[in-house]
This record gives C-alpha cells, sequence and structure tokens, in this order.
C-alpha cells in the first residue's frame, strides 16, 4: 500500500482529485488536507509516501509545506500544482527535490499518471536500496568470518558487531579520517586500556577487536582506498598463538592502527596534491576572471579556511598572492610587449577601472604602470 496525501486549498478541485480515481482500488491509502498546516500534521504521523500539494494556498504555501515535510521525511516524494501564473514558481521548486508539477486545469488521468510514475520510482529506489543492505549484510558476514579466522584462538562471540559498540566504531572511523597524530595515538591508548579491561573476557575482547576493523575497513571504504589491502595488514601483523594475548593484542592493535593510518595520510597527501594542481590549472587559465578563493571552495564543496590553508601549503604561497603574482607578469608582459593603453590592459586583466589597477600595479610592482613603461623605455 503507498501512502498518498493530496493538500488543496479549493474544495471542488480537491472533491474532482479524490473522487473521480479509485485510489484505494490501485493500491493507495488516500489521505486529504484543505491546506498546508493540516497536511504537515499528517505528515508528522503518518508514513507518506508521495505528497500532491497545491503550490498557493492560505497561511503555508505547496513550497514551504515541501521544506518543512522534506525536513520530516527525507524521502517523501512531492508533485506540484500550480496554475499560469506560478508556473516559473513551480518550476523553481525543482531544486527542493519536487518530482513533477502539474499544470491547472488537468484531468484526473493526467495526475494519477504522474502519481503512477512516482509509485514506480519508489519501488525501484526501495529494491535497490534492499539490495545494498543485502550486499552490506553480506560484506558483514564475510568479514566476521574473516576476523574469526584471524582471532581464532579466542572463544567465539555470538556477535562481533554489537550495537553497544557503535561508539568505539565512529570515534575510531573519524580519526582516522580526519584526526591529528596526537589524536591516533589517544585513541589506541583508550582502545589497549578497553583490551586490558576485558582480558578475562575472550567474547568481549573479539567484539572488541571485531569493532575496530569494521571501523578501520569501513574508514578505507570511505576513502576509497582498497578494503582488501586492510585485511591483508591485520592478517600479517598478528602472531598465530601468542603466548602474552593481552600484551600481542595491544601491540596488534598498535602496529595495526598505525599502518592504516600511513596508508590513509598518503592518499590524503596525494589527494590533497590533485586537488591543488586543479585549483592551480584553473586560476592559470581564468585568473583574467572574477575568482576568488571563497567561489573555489563552494565549487569543491570545501571551506574557505581549508583551502586557503592547503593552497599555501602545497604553492608556498597564499591564494590572493599567487593571483596578483600571474596578473603582474602578465601586466608587465603588455606593457612591454604592446602599445596598448593603460585602461585596455586594466580591462584585460579583469579590473573595474585604470585607477583601481595603477594602484594594484604600484602595491605589486614597486612603480606605476606608466613609470614600468618609461622605465623599459629608458633602458633601450
Amino acid at each position: 500500500m503507498c501512502n498518498l496525501l493530496i493538500a488543496e486549498d479549493e474544495k471542488s478541485l480537491r472533491e474532482k482529485v479524490t473522487g473521480n480515481v479509485d485510489w484505494e482500488g490501485l493500491g493507495y491509502k488516500l489521505f486529504v488536507a484543505k491546506d498546508g498546516e493540516e497536511a504537515l500534521e499528517i505528515i508528522k504521523r503518518e508514513p507518506i509516501d508521495i505528497l500532491v500539494t497545491d503550490i498557493r494556498m492560505p497561511g503555508m504555501d505547496g513550497l514551504e509545506l515541501t521544506e518543512r515535510a522534506k525536513s520530516i521525511n527525507d524521502q517523501l516524494k512531492v508533485i506540484i500544482i500550480s496554475g499560469h501564473a506560478e508556473f516559473e514558481l513551480a518550476q523553481s521548486s525543482i531544486r527542493l527535490g519536487v518530482e513533477d508539477y502539474l499544470l491547472k486545469p488537468f484531468r484526473t488521468k493526467r495526475l494519477l499518471d504522474v502519481v503512477e510514475k512516482t509509485r514506480t520510482k519508489i519501488a525501484a529506489e526501495r529494491e535497490r536500496m534492499e539490495h545494498q543492505r543485502r550486499q552490506e549484510e553480506l560484506a558483514r558476514q564475510n568479514l566476521e568470518r574473516r576476523i574469526r579466522d584471524v582471532f581464532g584462538w579466542l572463544a567465539s562471540a555470538r556477535s562481533l558487531f554489537r550495537q553497544a559498540q557503535a561508539p568505539i566504531r565512529h570515534r575510531l572511523g573519524e580519526v582516522l579520517r580526519t584526526g591529528t597524530h596526537s589524536e591516533l595515538e589517544a585513541e589506541i591508548a583508550s582502545l589497549q586500556r578497553a583490551l586490558e579491561e576485558n582480558a578475562s573476557n575472550p567474547d568481549n575482547l573479539l567484539i572488541i577487536l571485531g569493532d575496530i576493523v569494521f571501523s578501520t575497513l569501513s574508514a578505507l571504504e570511505a576513502l576509497d582506498l582498497d578494503v582488501q589491502q586492510g585485511i591483508e595488514v591485520m592478517s600479517r601483523l598478528l602472531p598465530g598463538e601468542p603466548q602474552d594475548q593481552l600484551a600481542e593484542l595491544q601491540r596488534w592493535v598498535e602496529g595495526f592502527l598505525v599502518e592504516i593510518n600511513d596508508l590513509i595520510r598518503a592518499r590524503r597527501q596525494g589527494g590533497a596534491e590533485q586537488l591543488i594542481a586543479t585549483v592551480k590549472a584553473y586560476v592559470d587559465e581564468h585568473y583574467r576572471s572574477r575568482i576568488s578563493l571563497g567561489m573555489l571552495a563552494e565549487e569543491l564543496n570545501m571551506s574557505p579556511s581549508q583551502l586557503s590553508k592547503l593552497f599555501h601549503e602545497y604553492v608556498g604561497e597564499t591564494f590572493s598572492d599567487y593571483v596578483n603574482r600571474l596578473k603582474g607578469q602578465k601586466a608587465k608582459e603588455l606593457l612591454k610587449g604592446t602599445d596598448q593603453r593603460i585602461y585596455e590592459i586594466a580591462d584585460y586583466l579583469g579590473f573595474s577601472d585604470a585607477y583601481y589597477f595603477s594602484a594594484w600595479f604600484k602595491r605589486i610592482v614597486g612603480v606605476s604602470p606608466t613609470e614600468y613603461r618609461e622605465g623599459l623605455a629608458k633602458e633601450e
């Protein structure tokens, strides 16, 4: 059964779209609201799959309803009804994740077609999610077997992946992905203490070890690194039948996590180098445009401070100094090799006026454009 909610303030249209279709016979559980507030209350208490809403309603309009409804249920599919006057507004609603929109007047057959198409999409998405869940469960089971193979000299536990261990999993994965060296050392010490506290309980030891491995391999996967390489590190570092189990496990945790962290740091460094190379290539081509660090950071889904720090680390100068140097070099080339006027060069390099360009050039080069050109003439 698919839960369908129709929010429409016009009584005649509401009766038309709800009464002209045998929704229940087609496998829909129908909910009806006369305005946005009532619709939102229904969405709060019912697992609505599809919302059909008029874009213009008193109080809360269809766009506000869509935004608030999706904050409650991000899987909700929305279809917008609009008149000709709101057509452009309805099109802009696509940014809110709206599936489709209907232009008044429309036949109920058209509404049914759109709703049916949306239900088909929901079914396909759920099938994909279920397939992914099954694949993840299979991978989890395979990983659990691999962990048991490596730590087979410990007693069997009912499950290596108890929900109670989730905080360890989240904390360790985060430290491996983004943490500092000192943060990793502190995390290793914390895990070693956890092993010591549970030394008398083999089941608990196996659970903690399984959680460490799961966290680590998940971190590798999140960074698109080779998970198999992590499994090989896990297997290689641990002796088969240690004499002092606790000491060996504690040493293994440190060796395993340090080696995995080295893999991740190498990948992060290579990724950062590639990212900065891409930024430099873009700036080299577009330095005449009004590019900014903030604009590039937004395109790269980074914070400006993060990009600024990386750029300075890998290039050796700030972003603004780099752009100014490129522009300064080109300005000097044009002043030396062409007879273009100062305002023409300023315009070519993207400056709003010649006065600002001259002030900028003097700050960068030490003399004004005119003085620079005159100096070149004297040298000749």
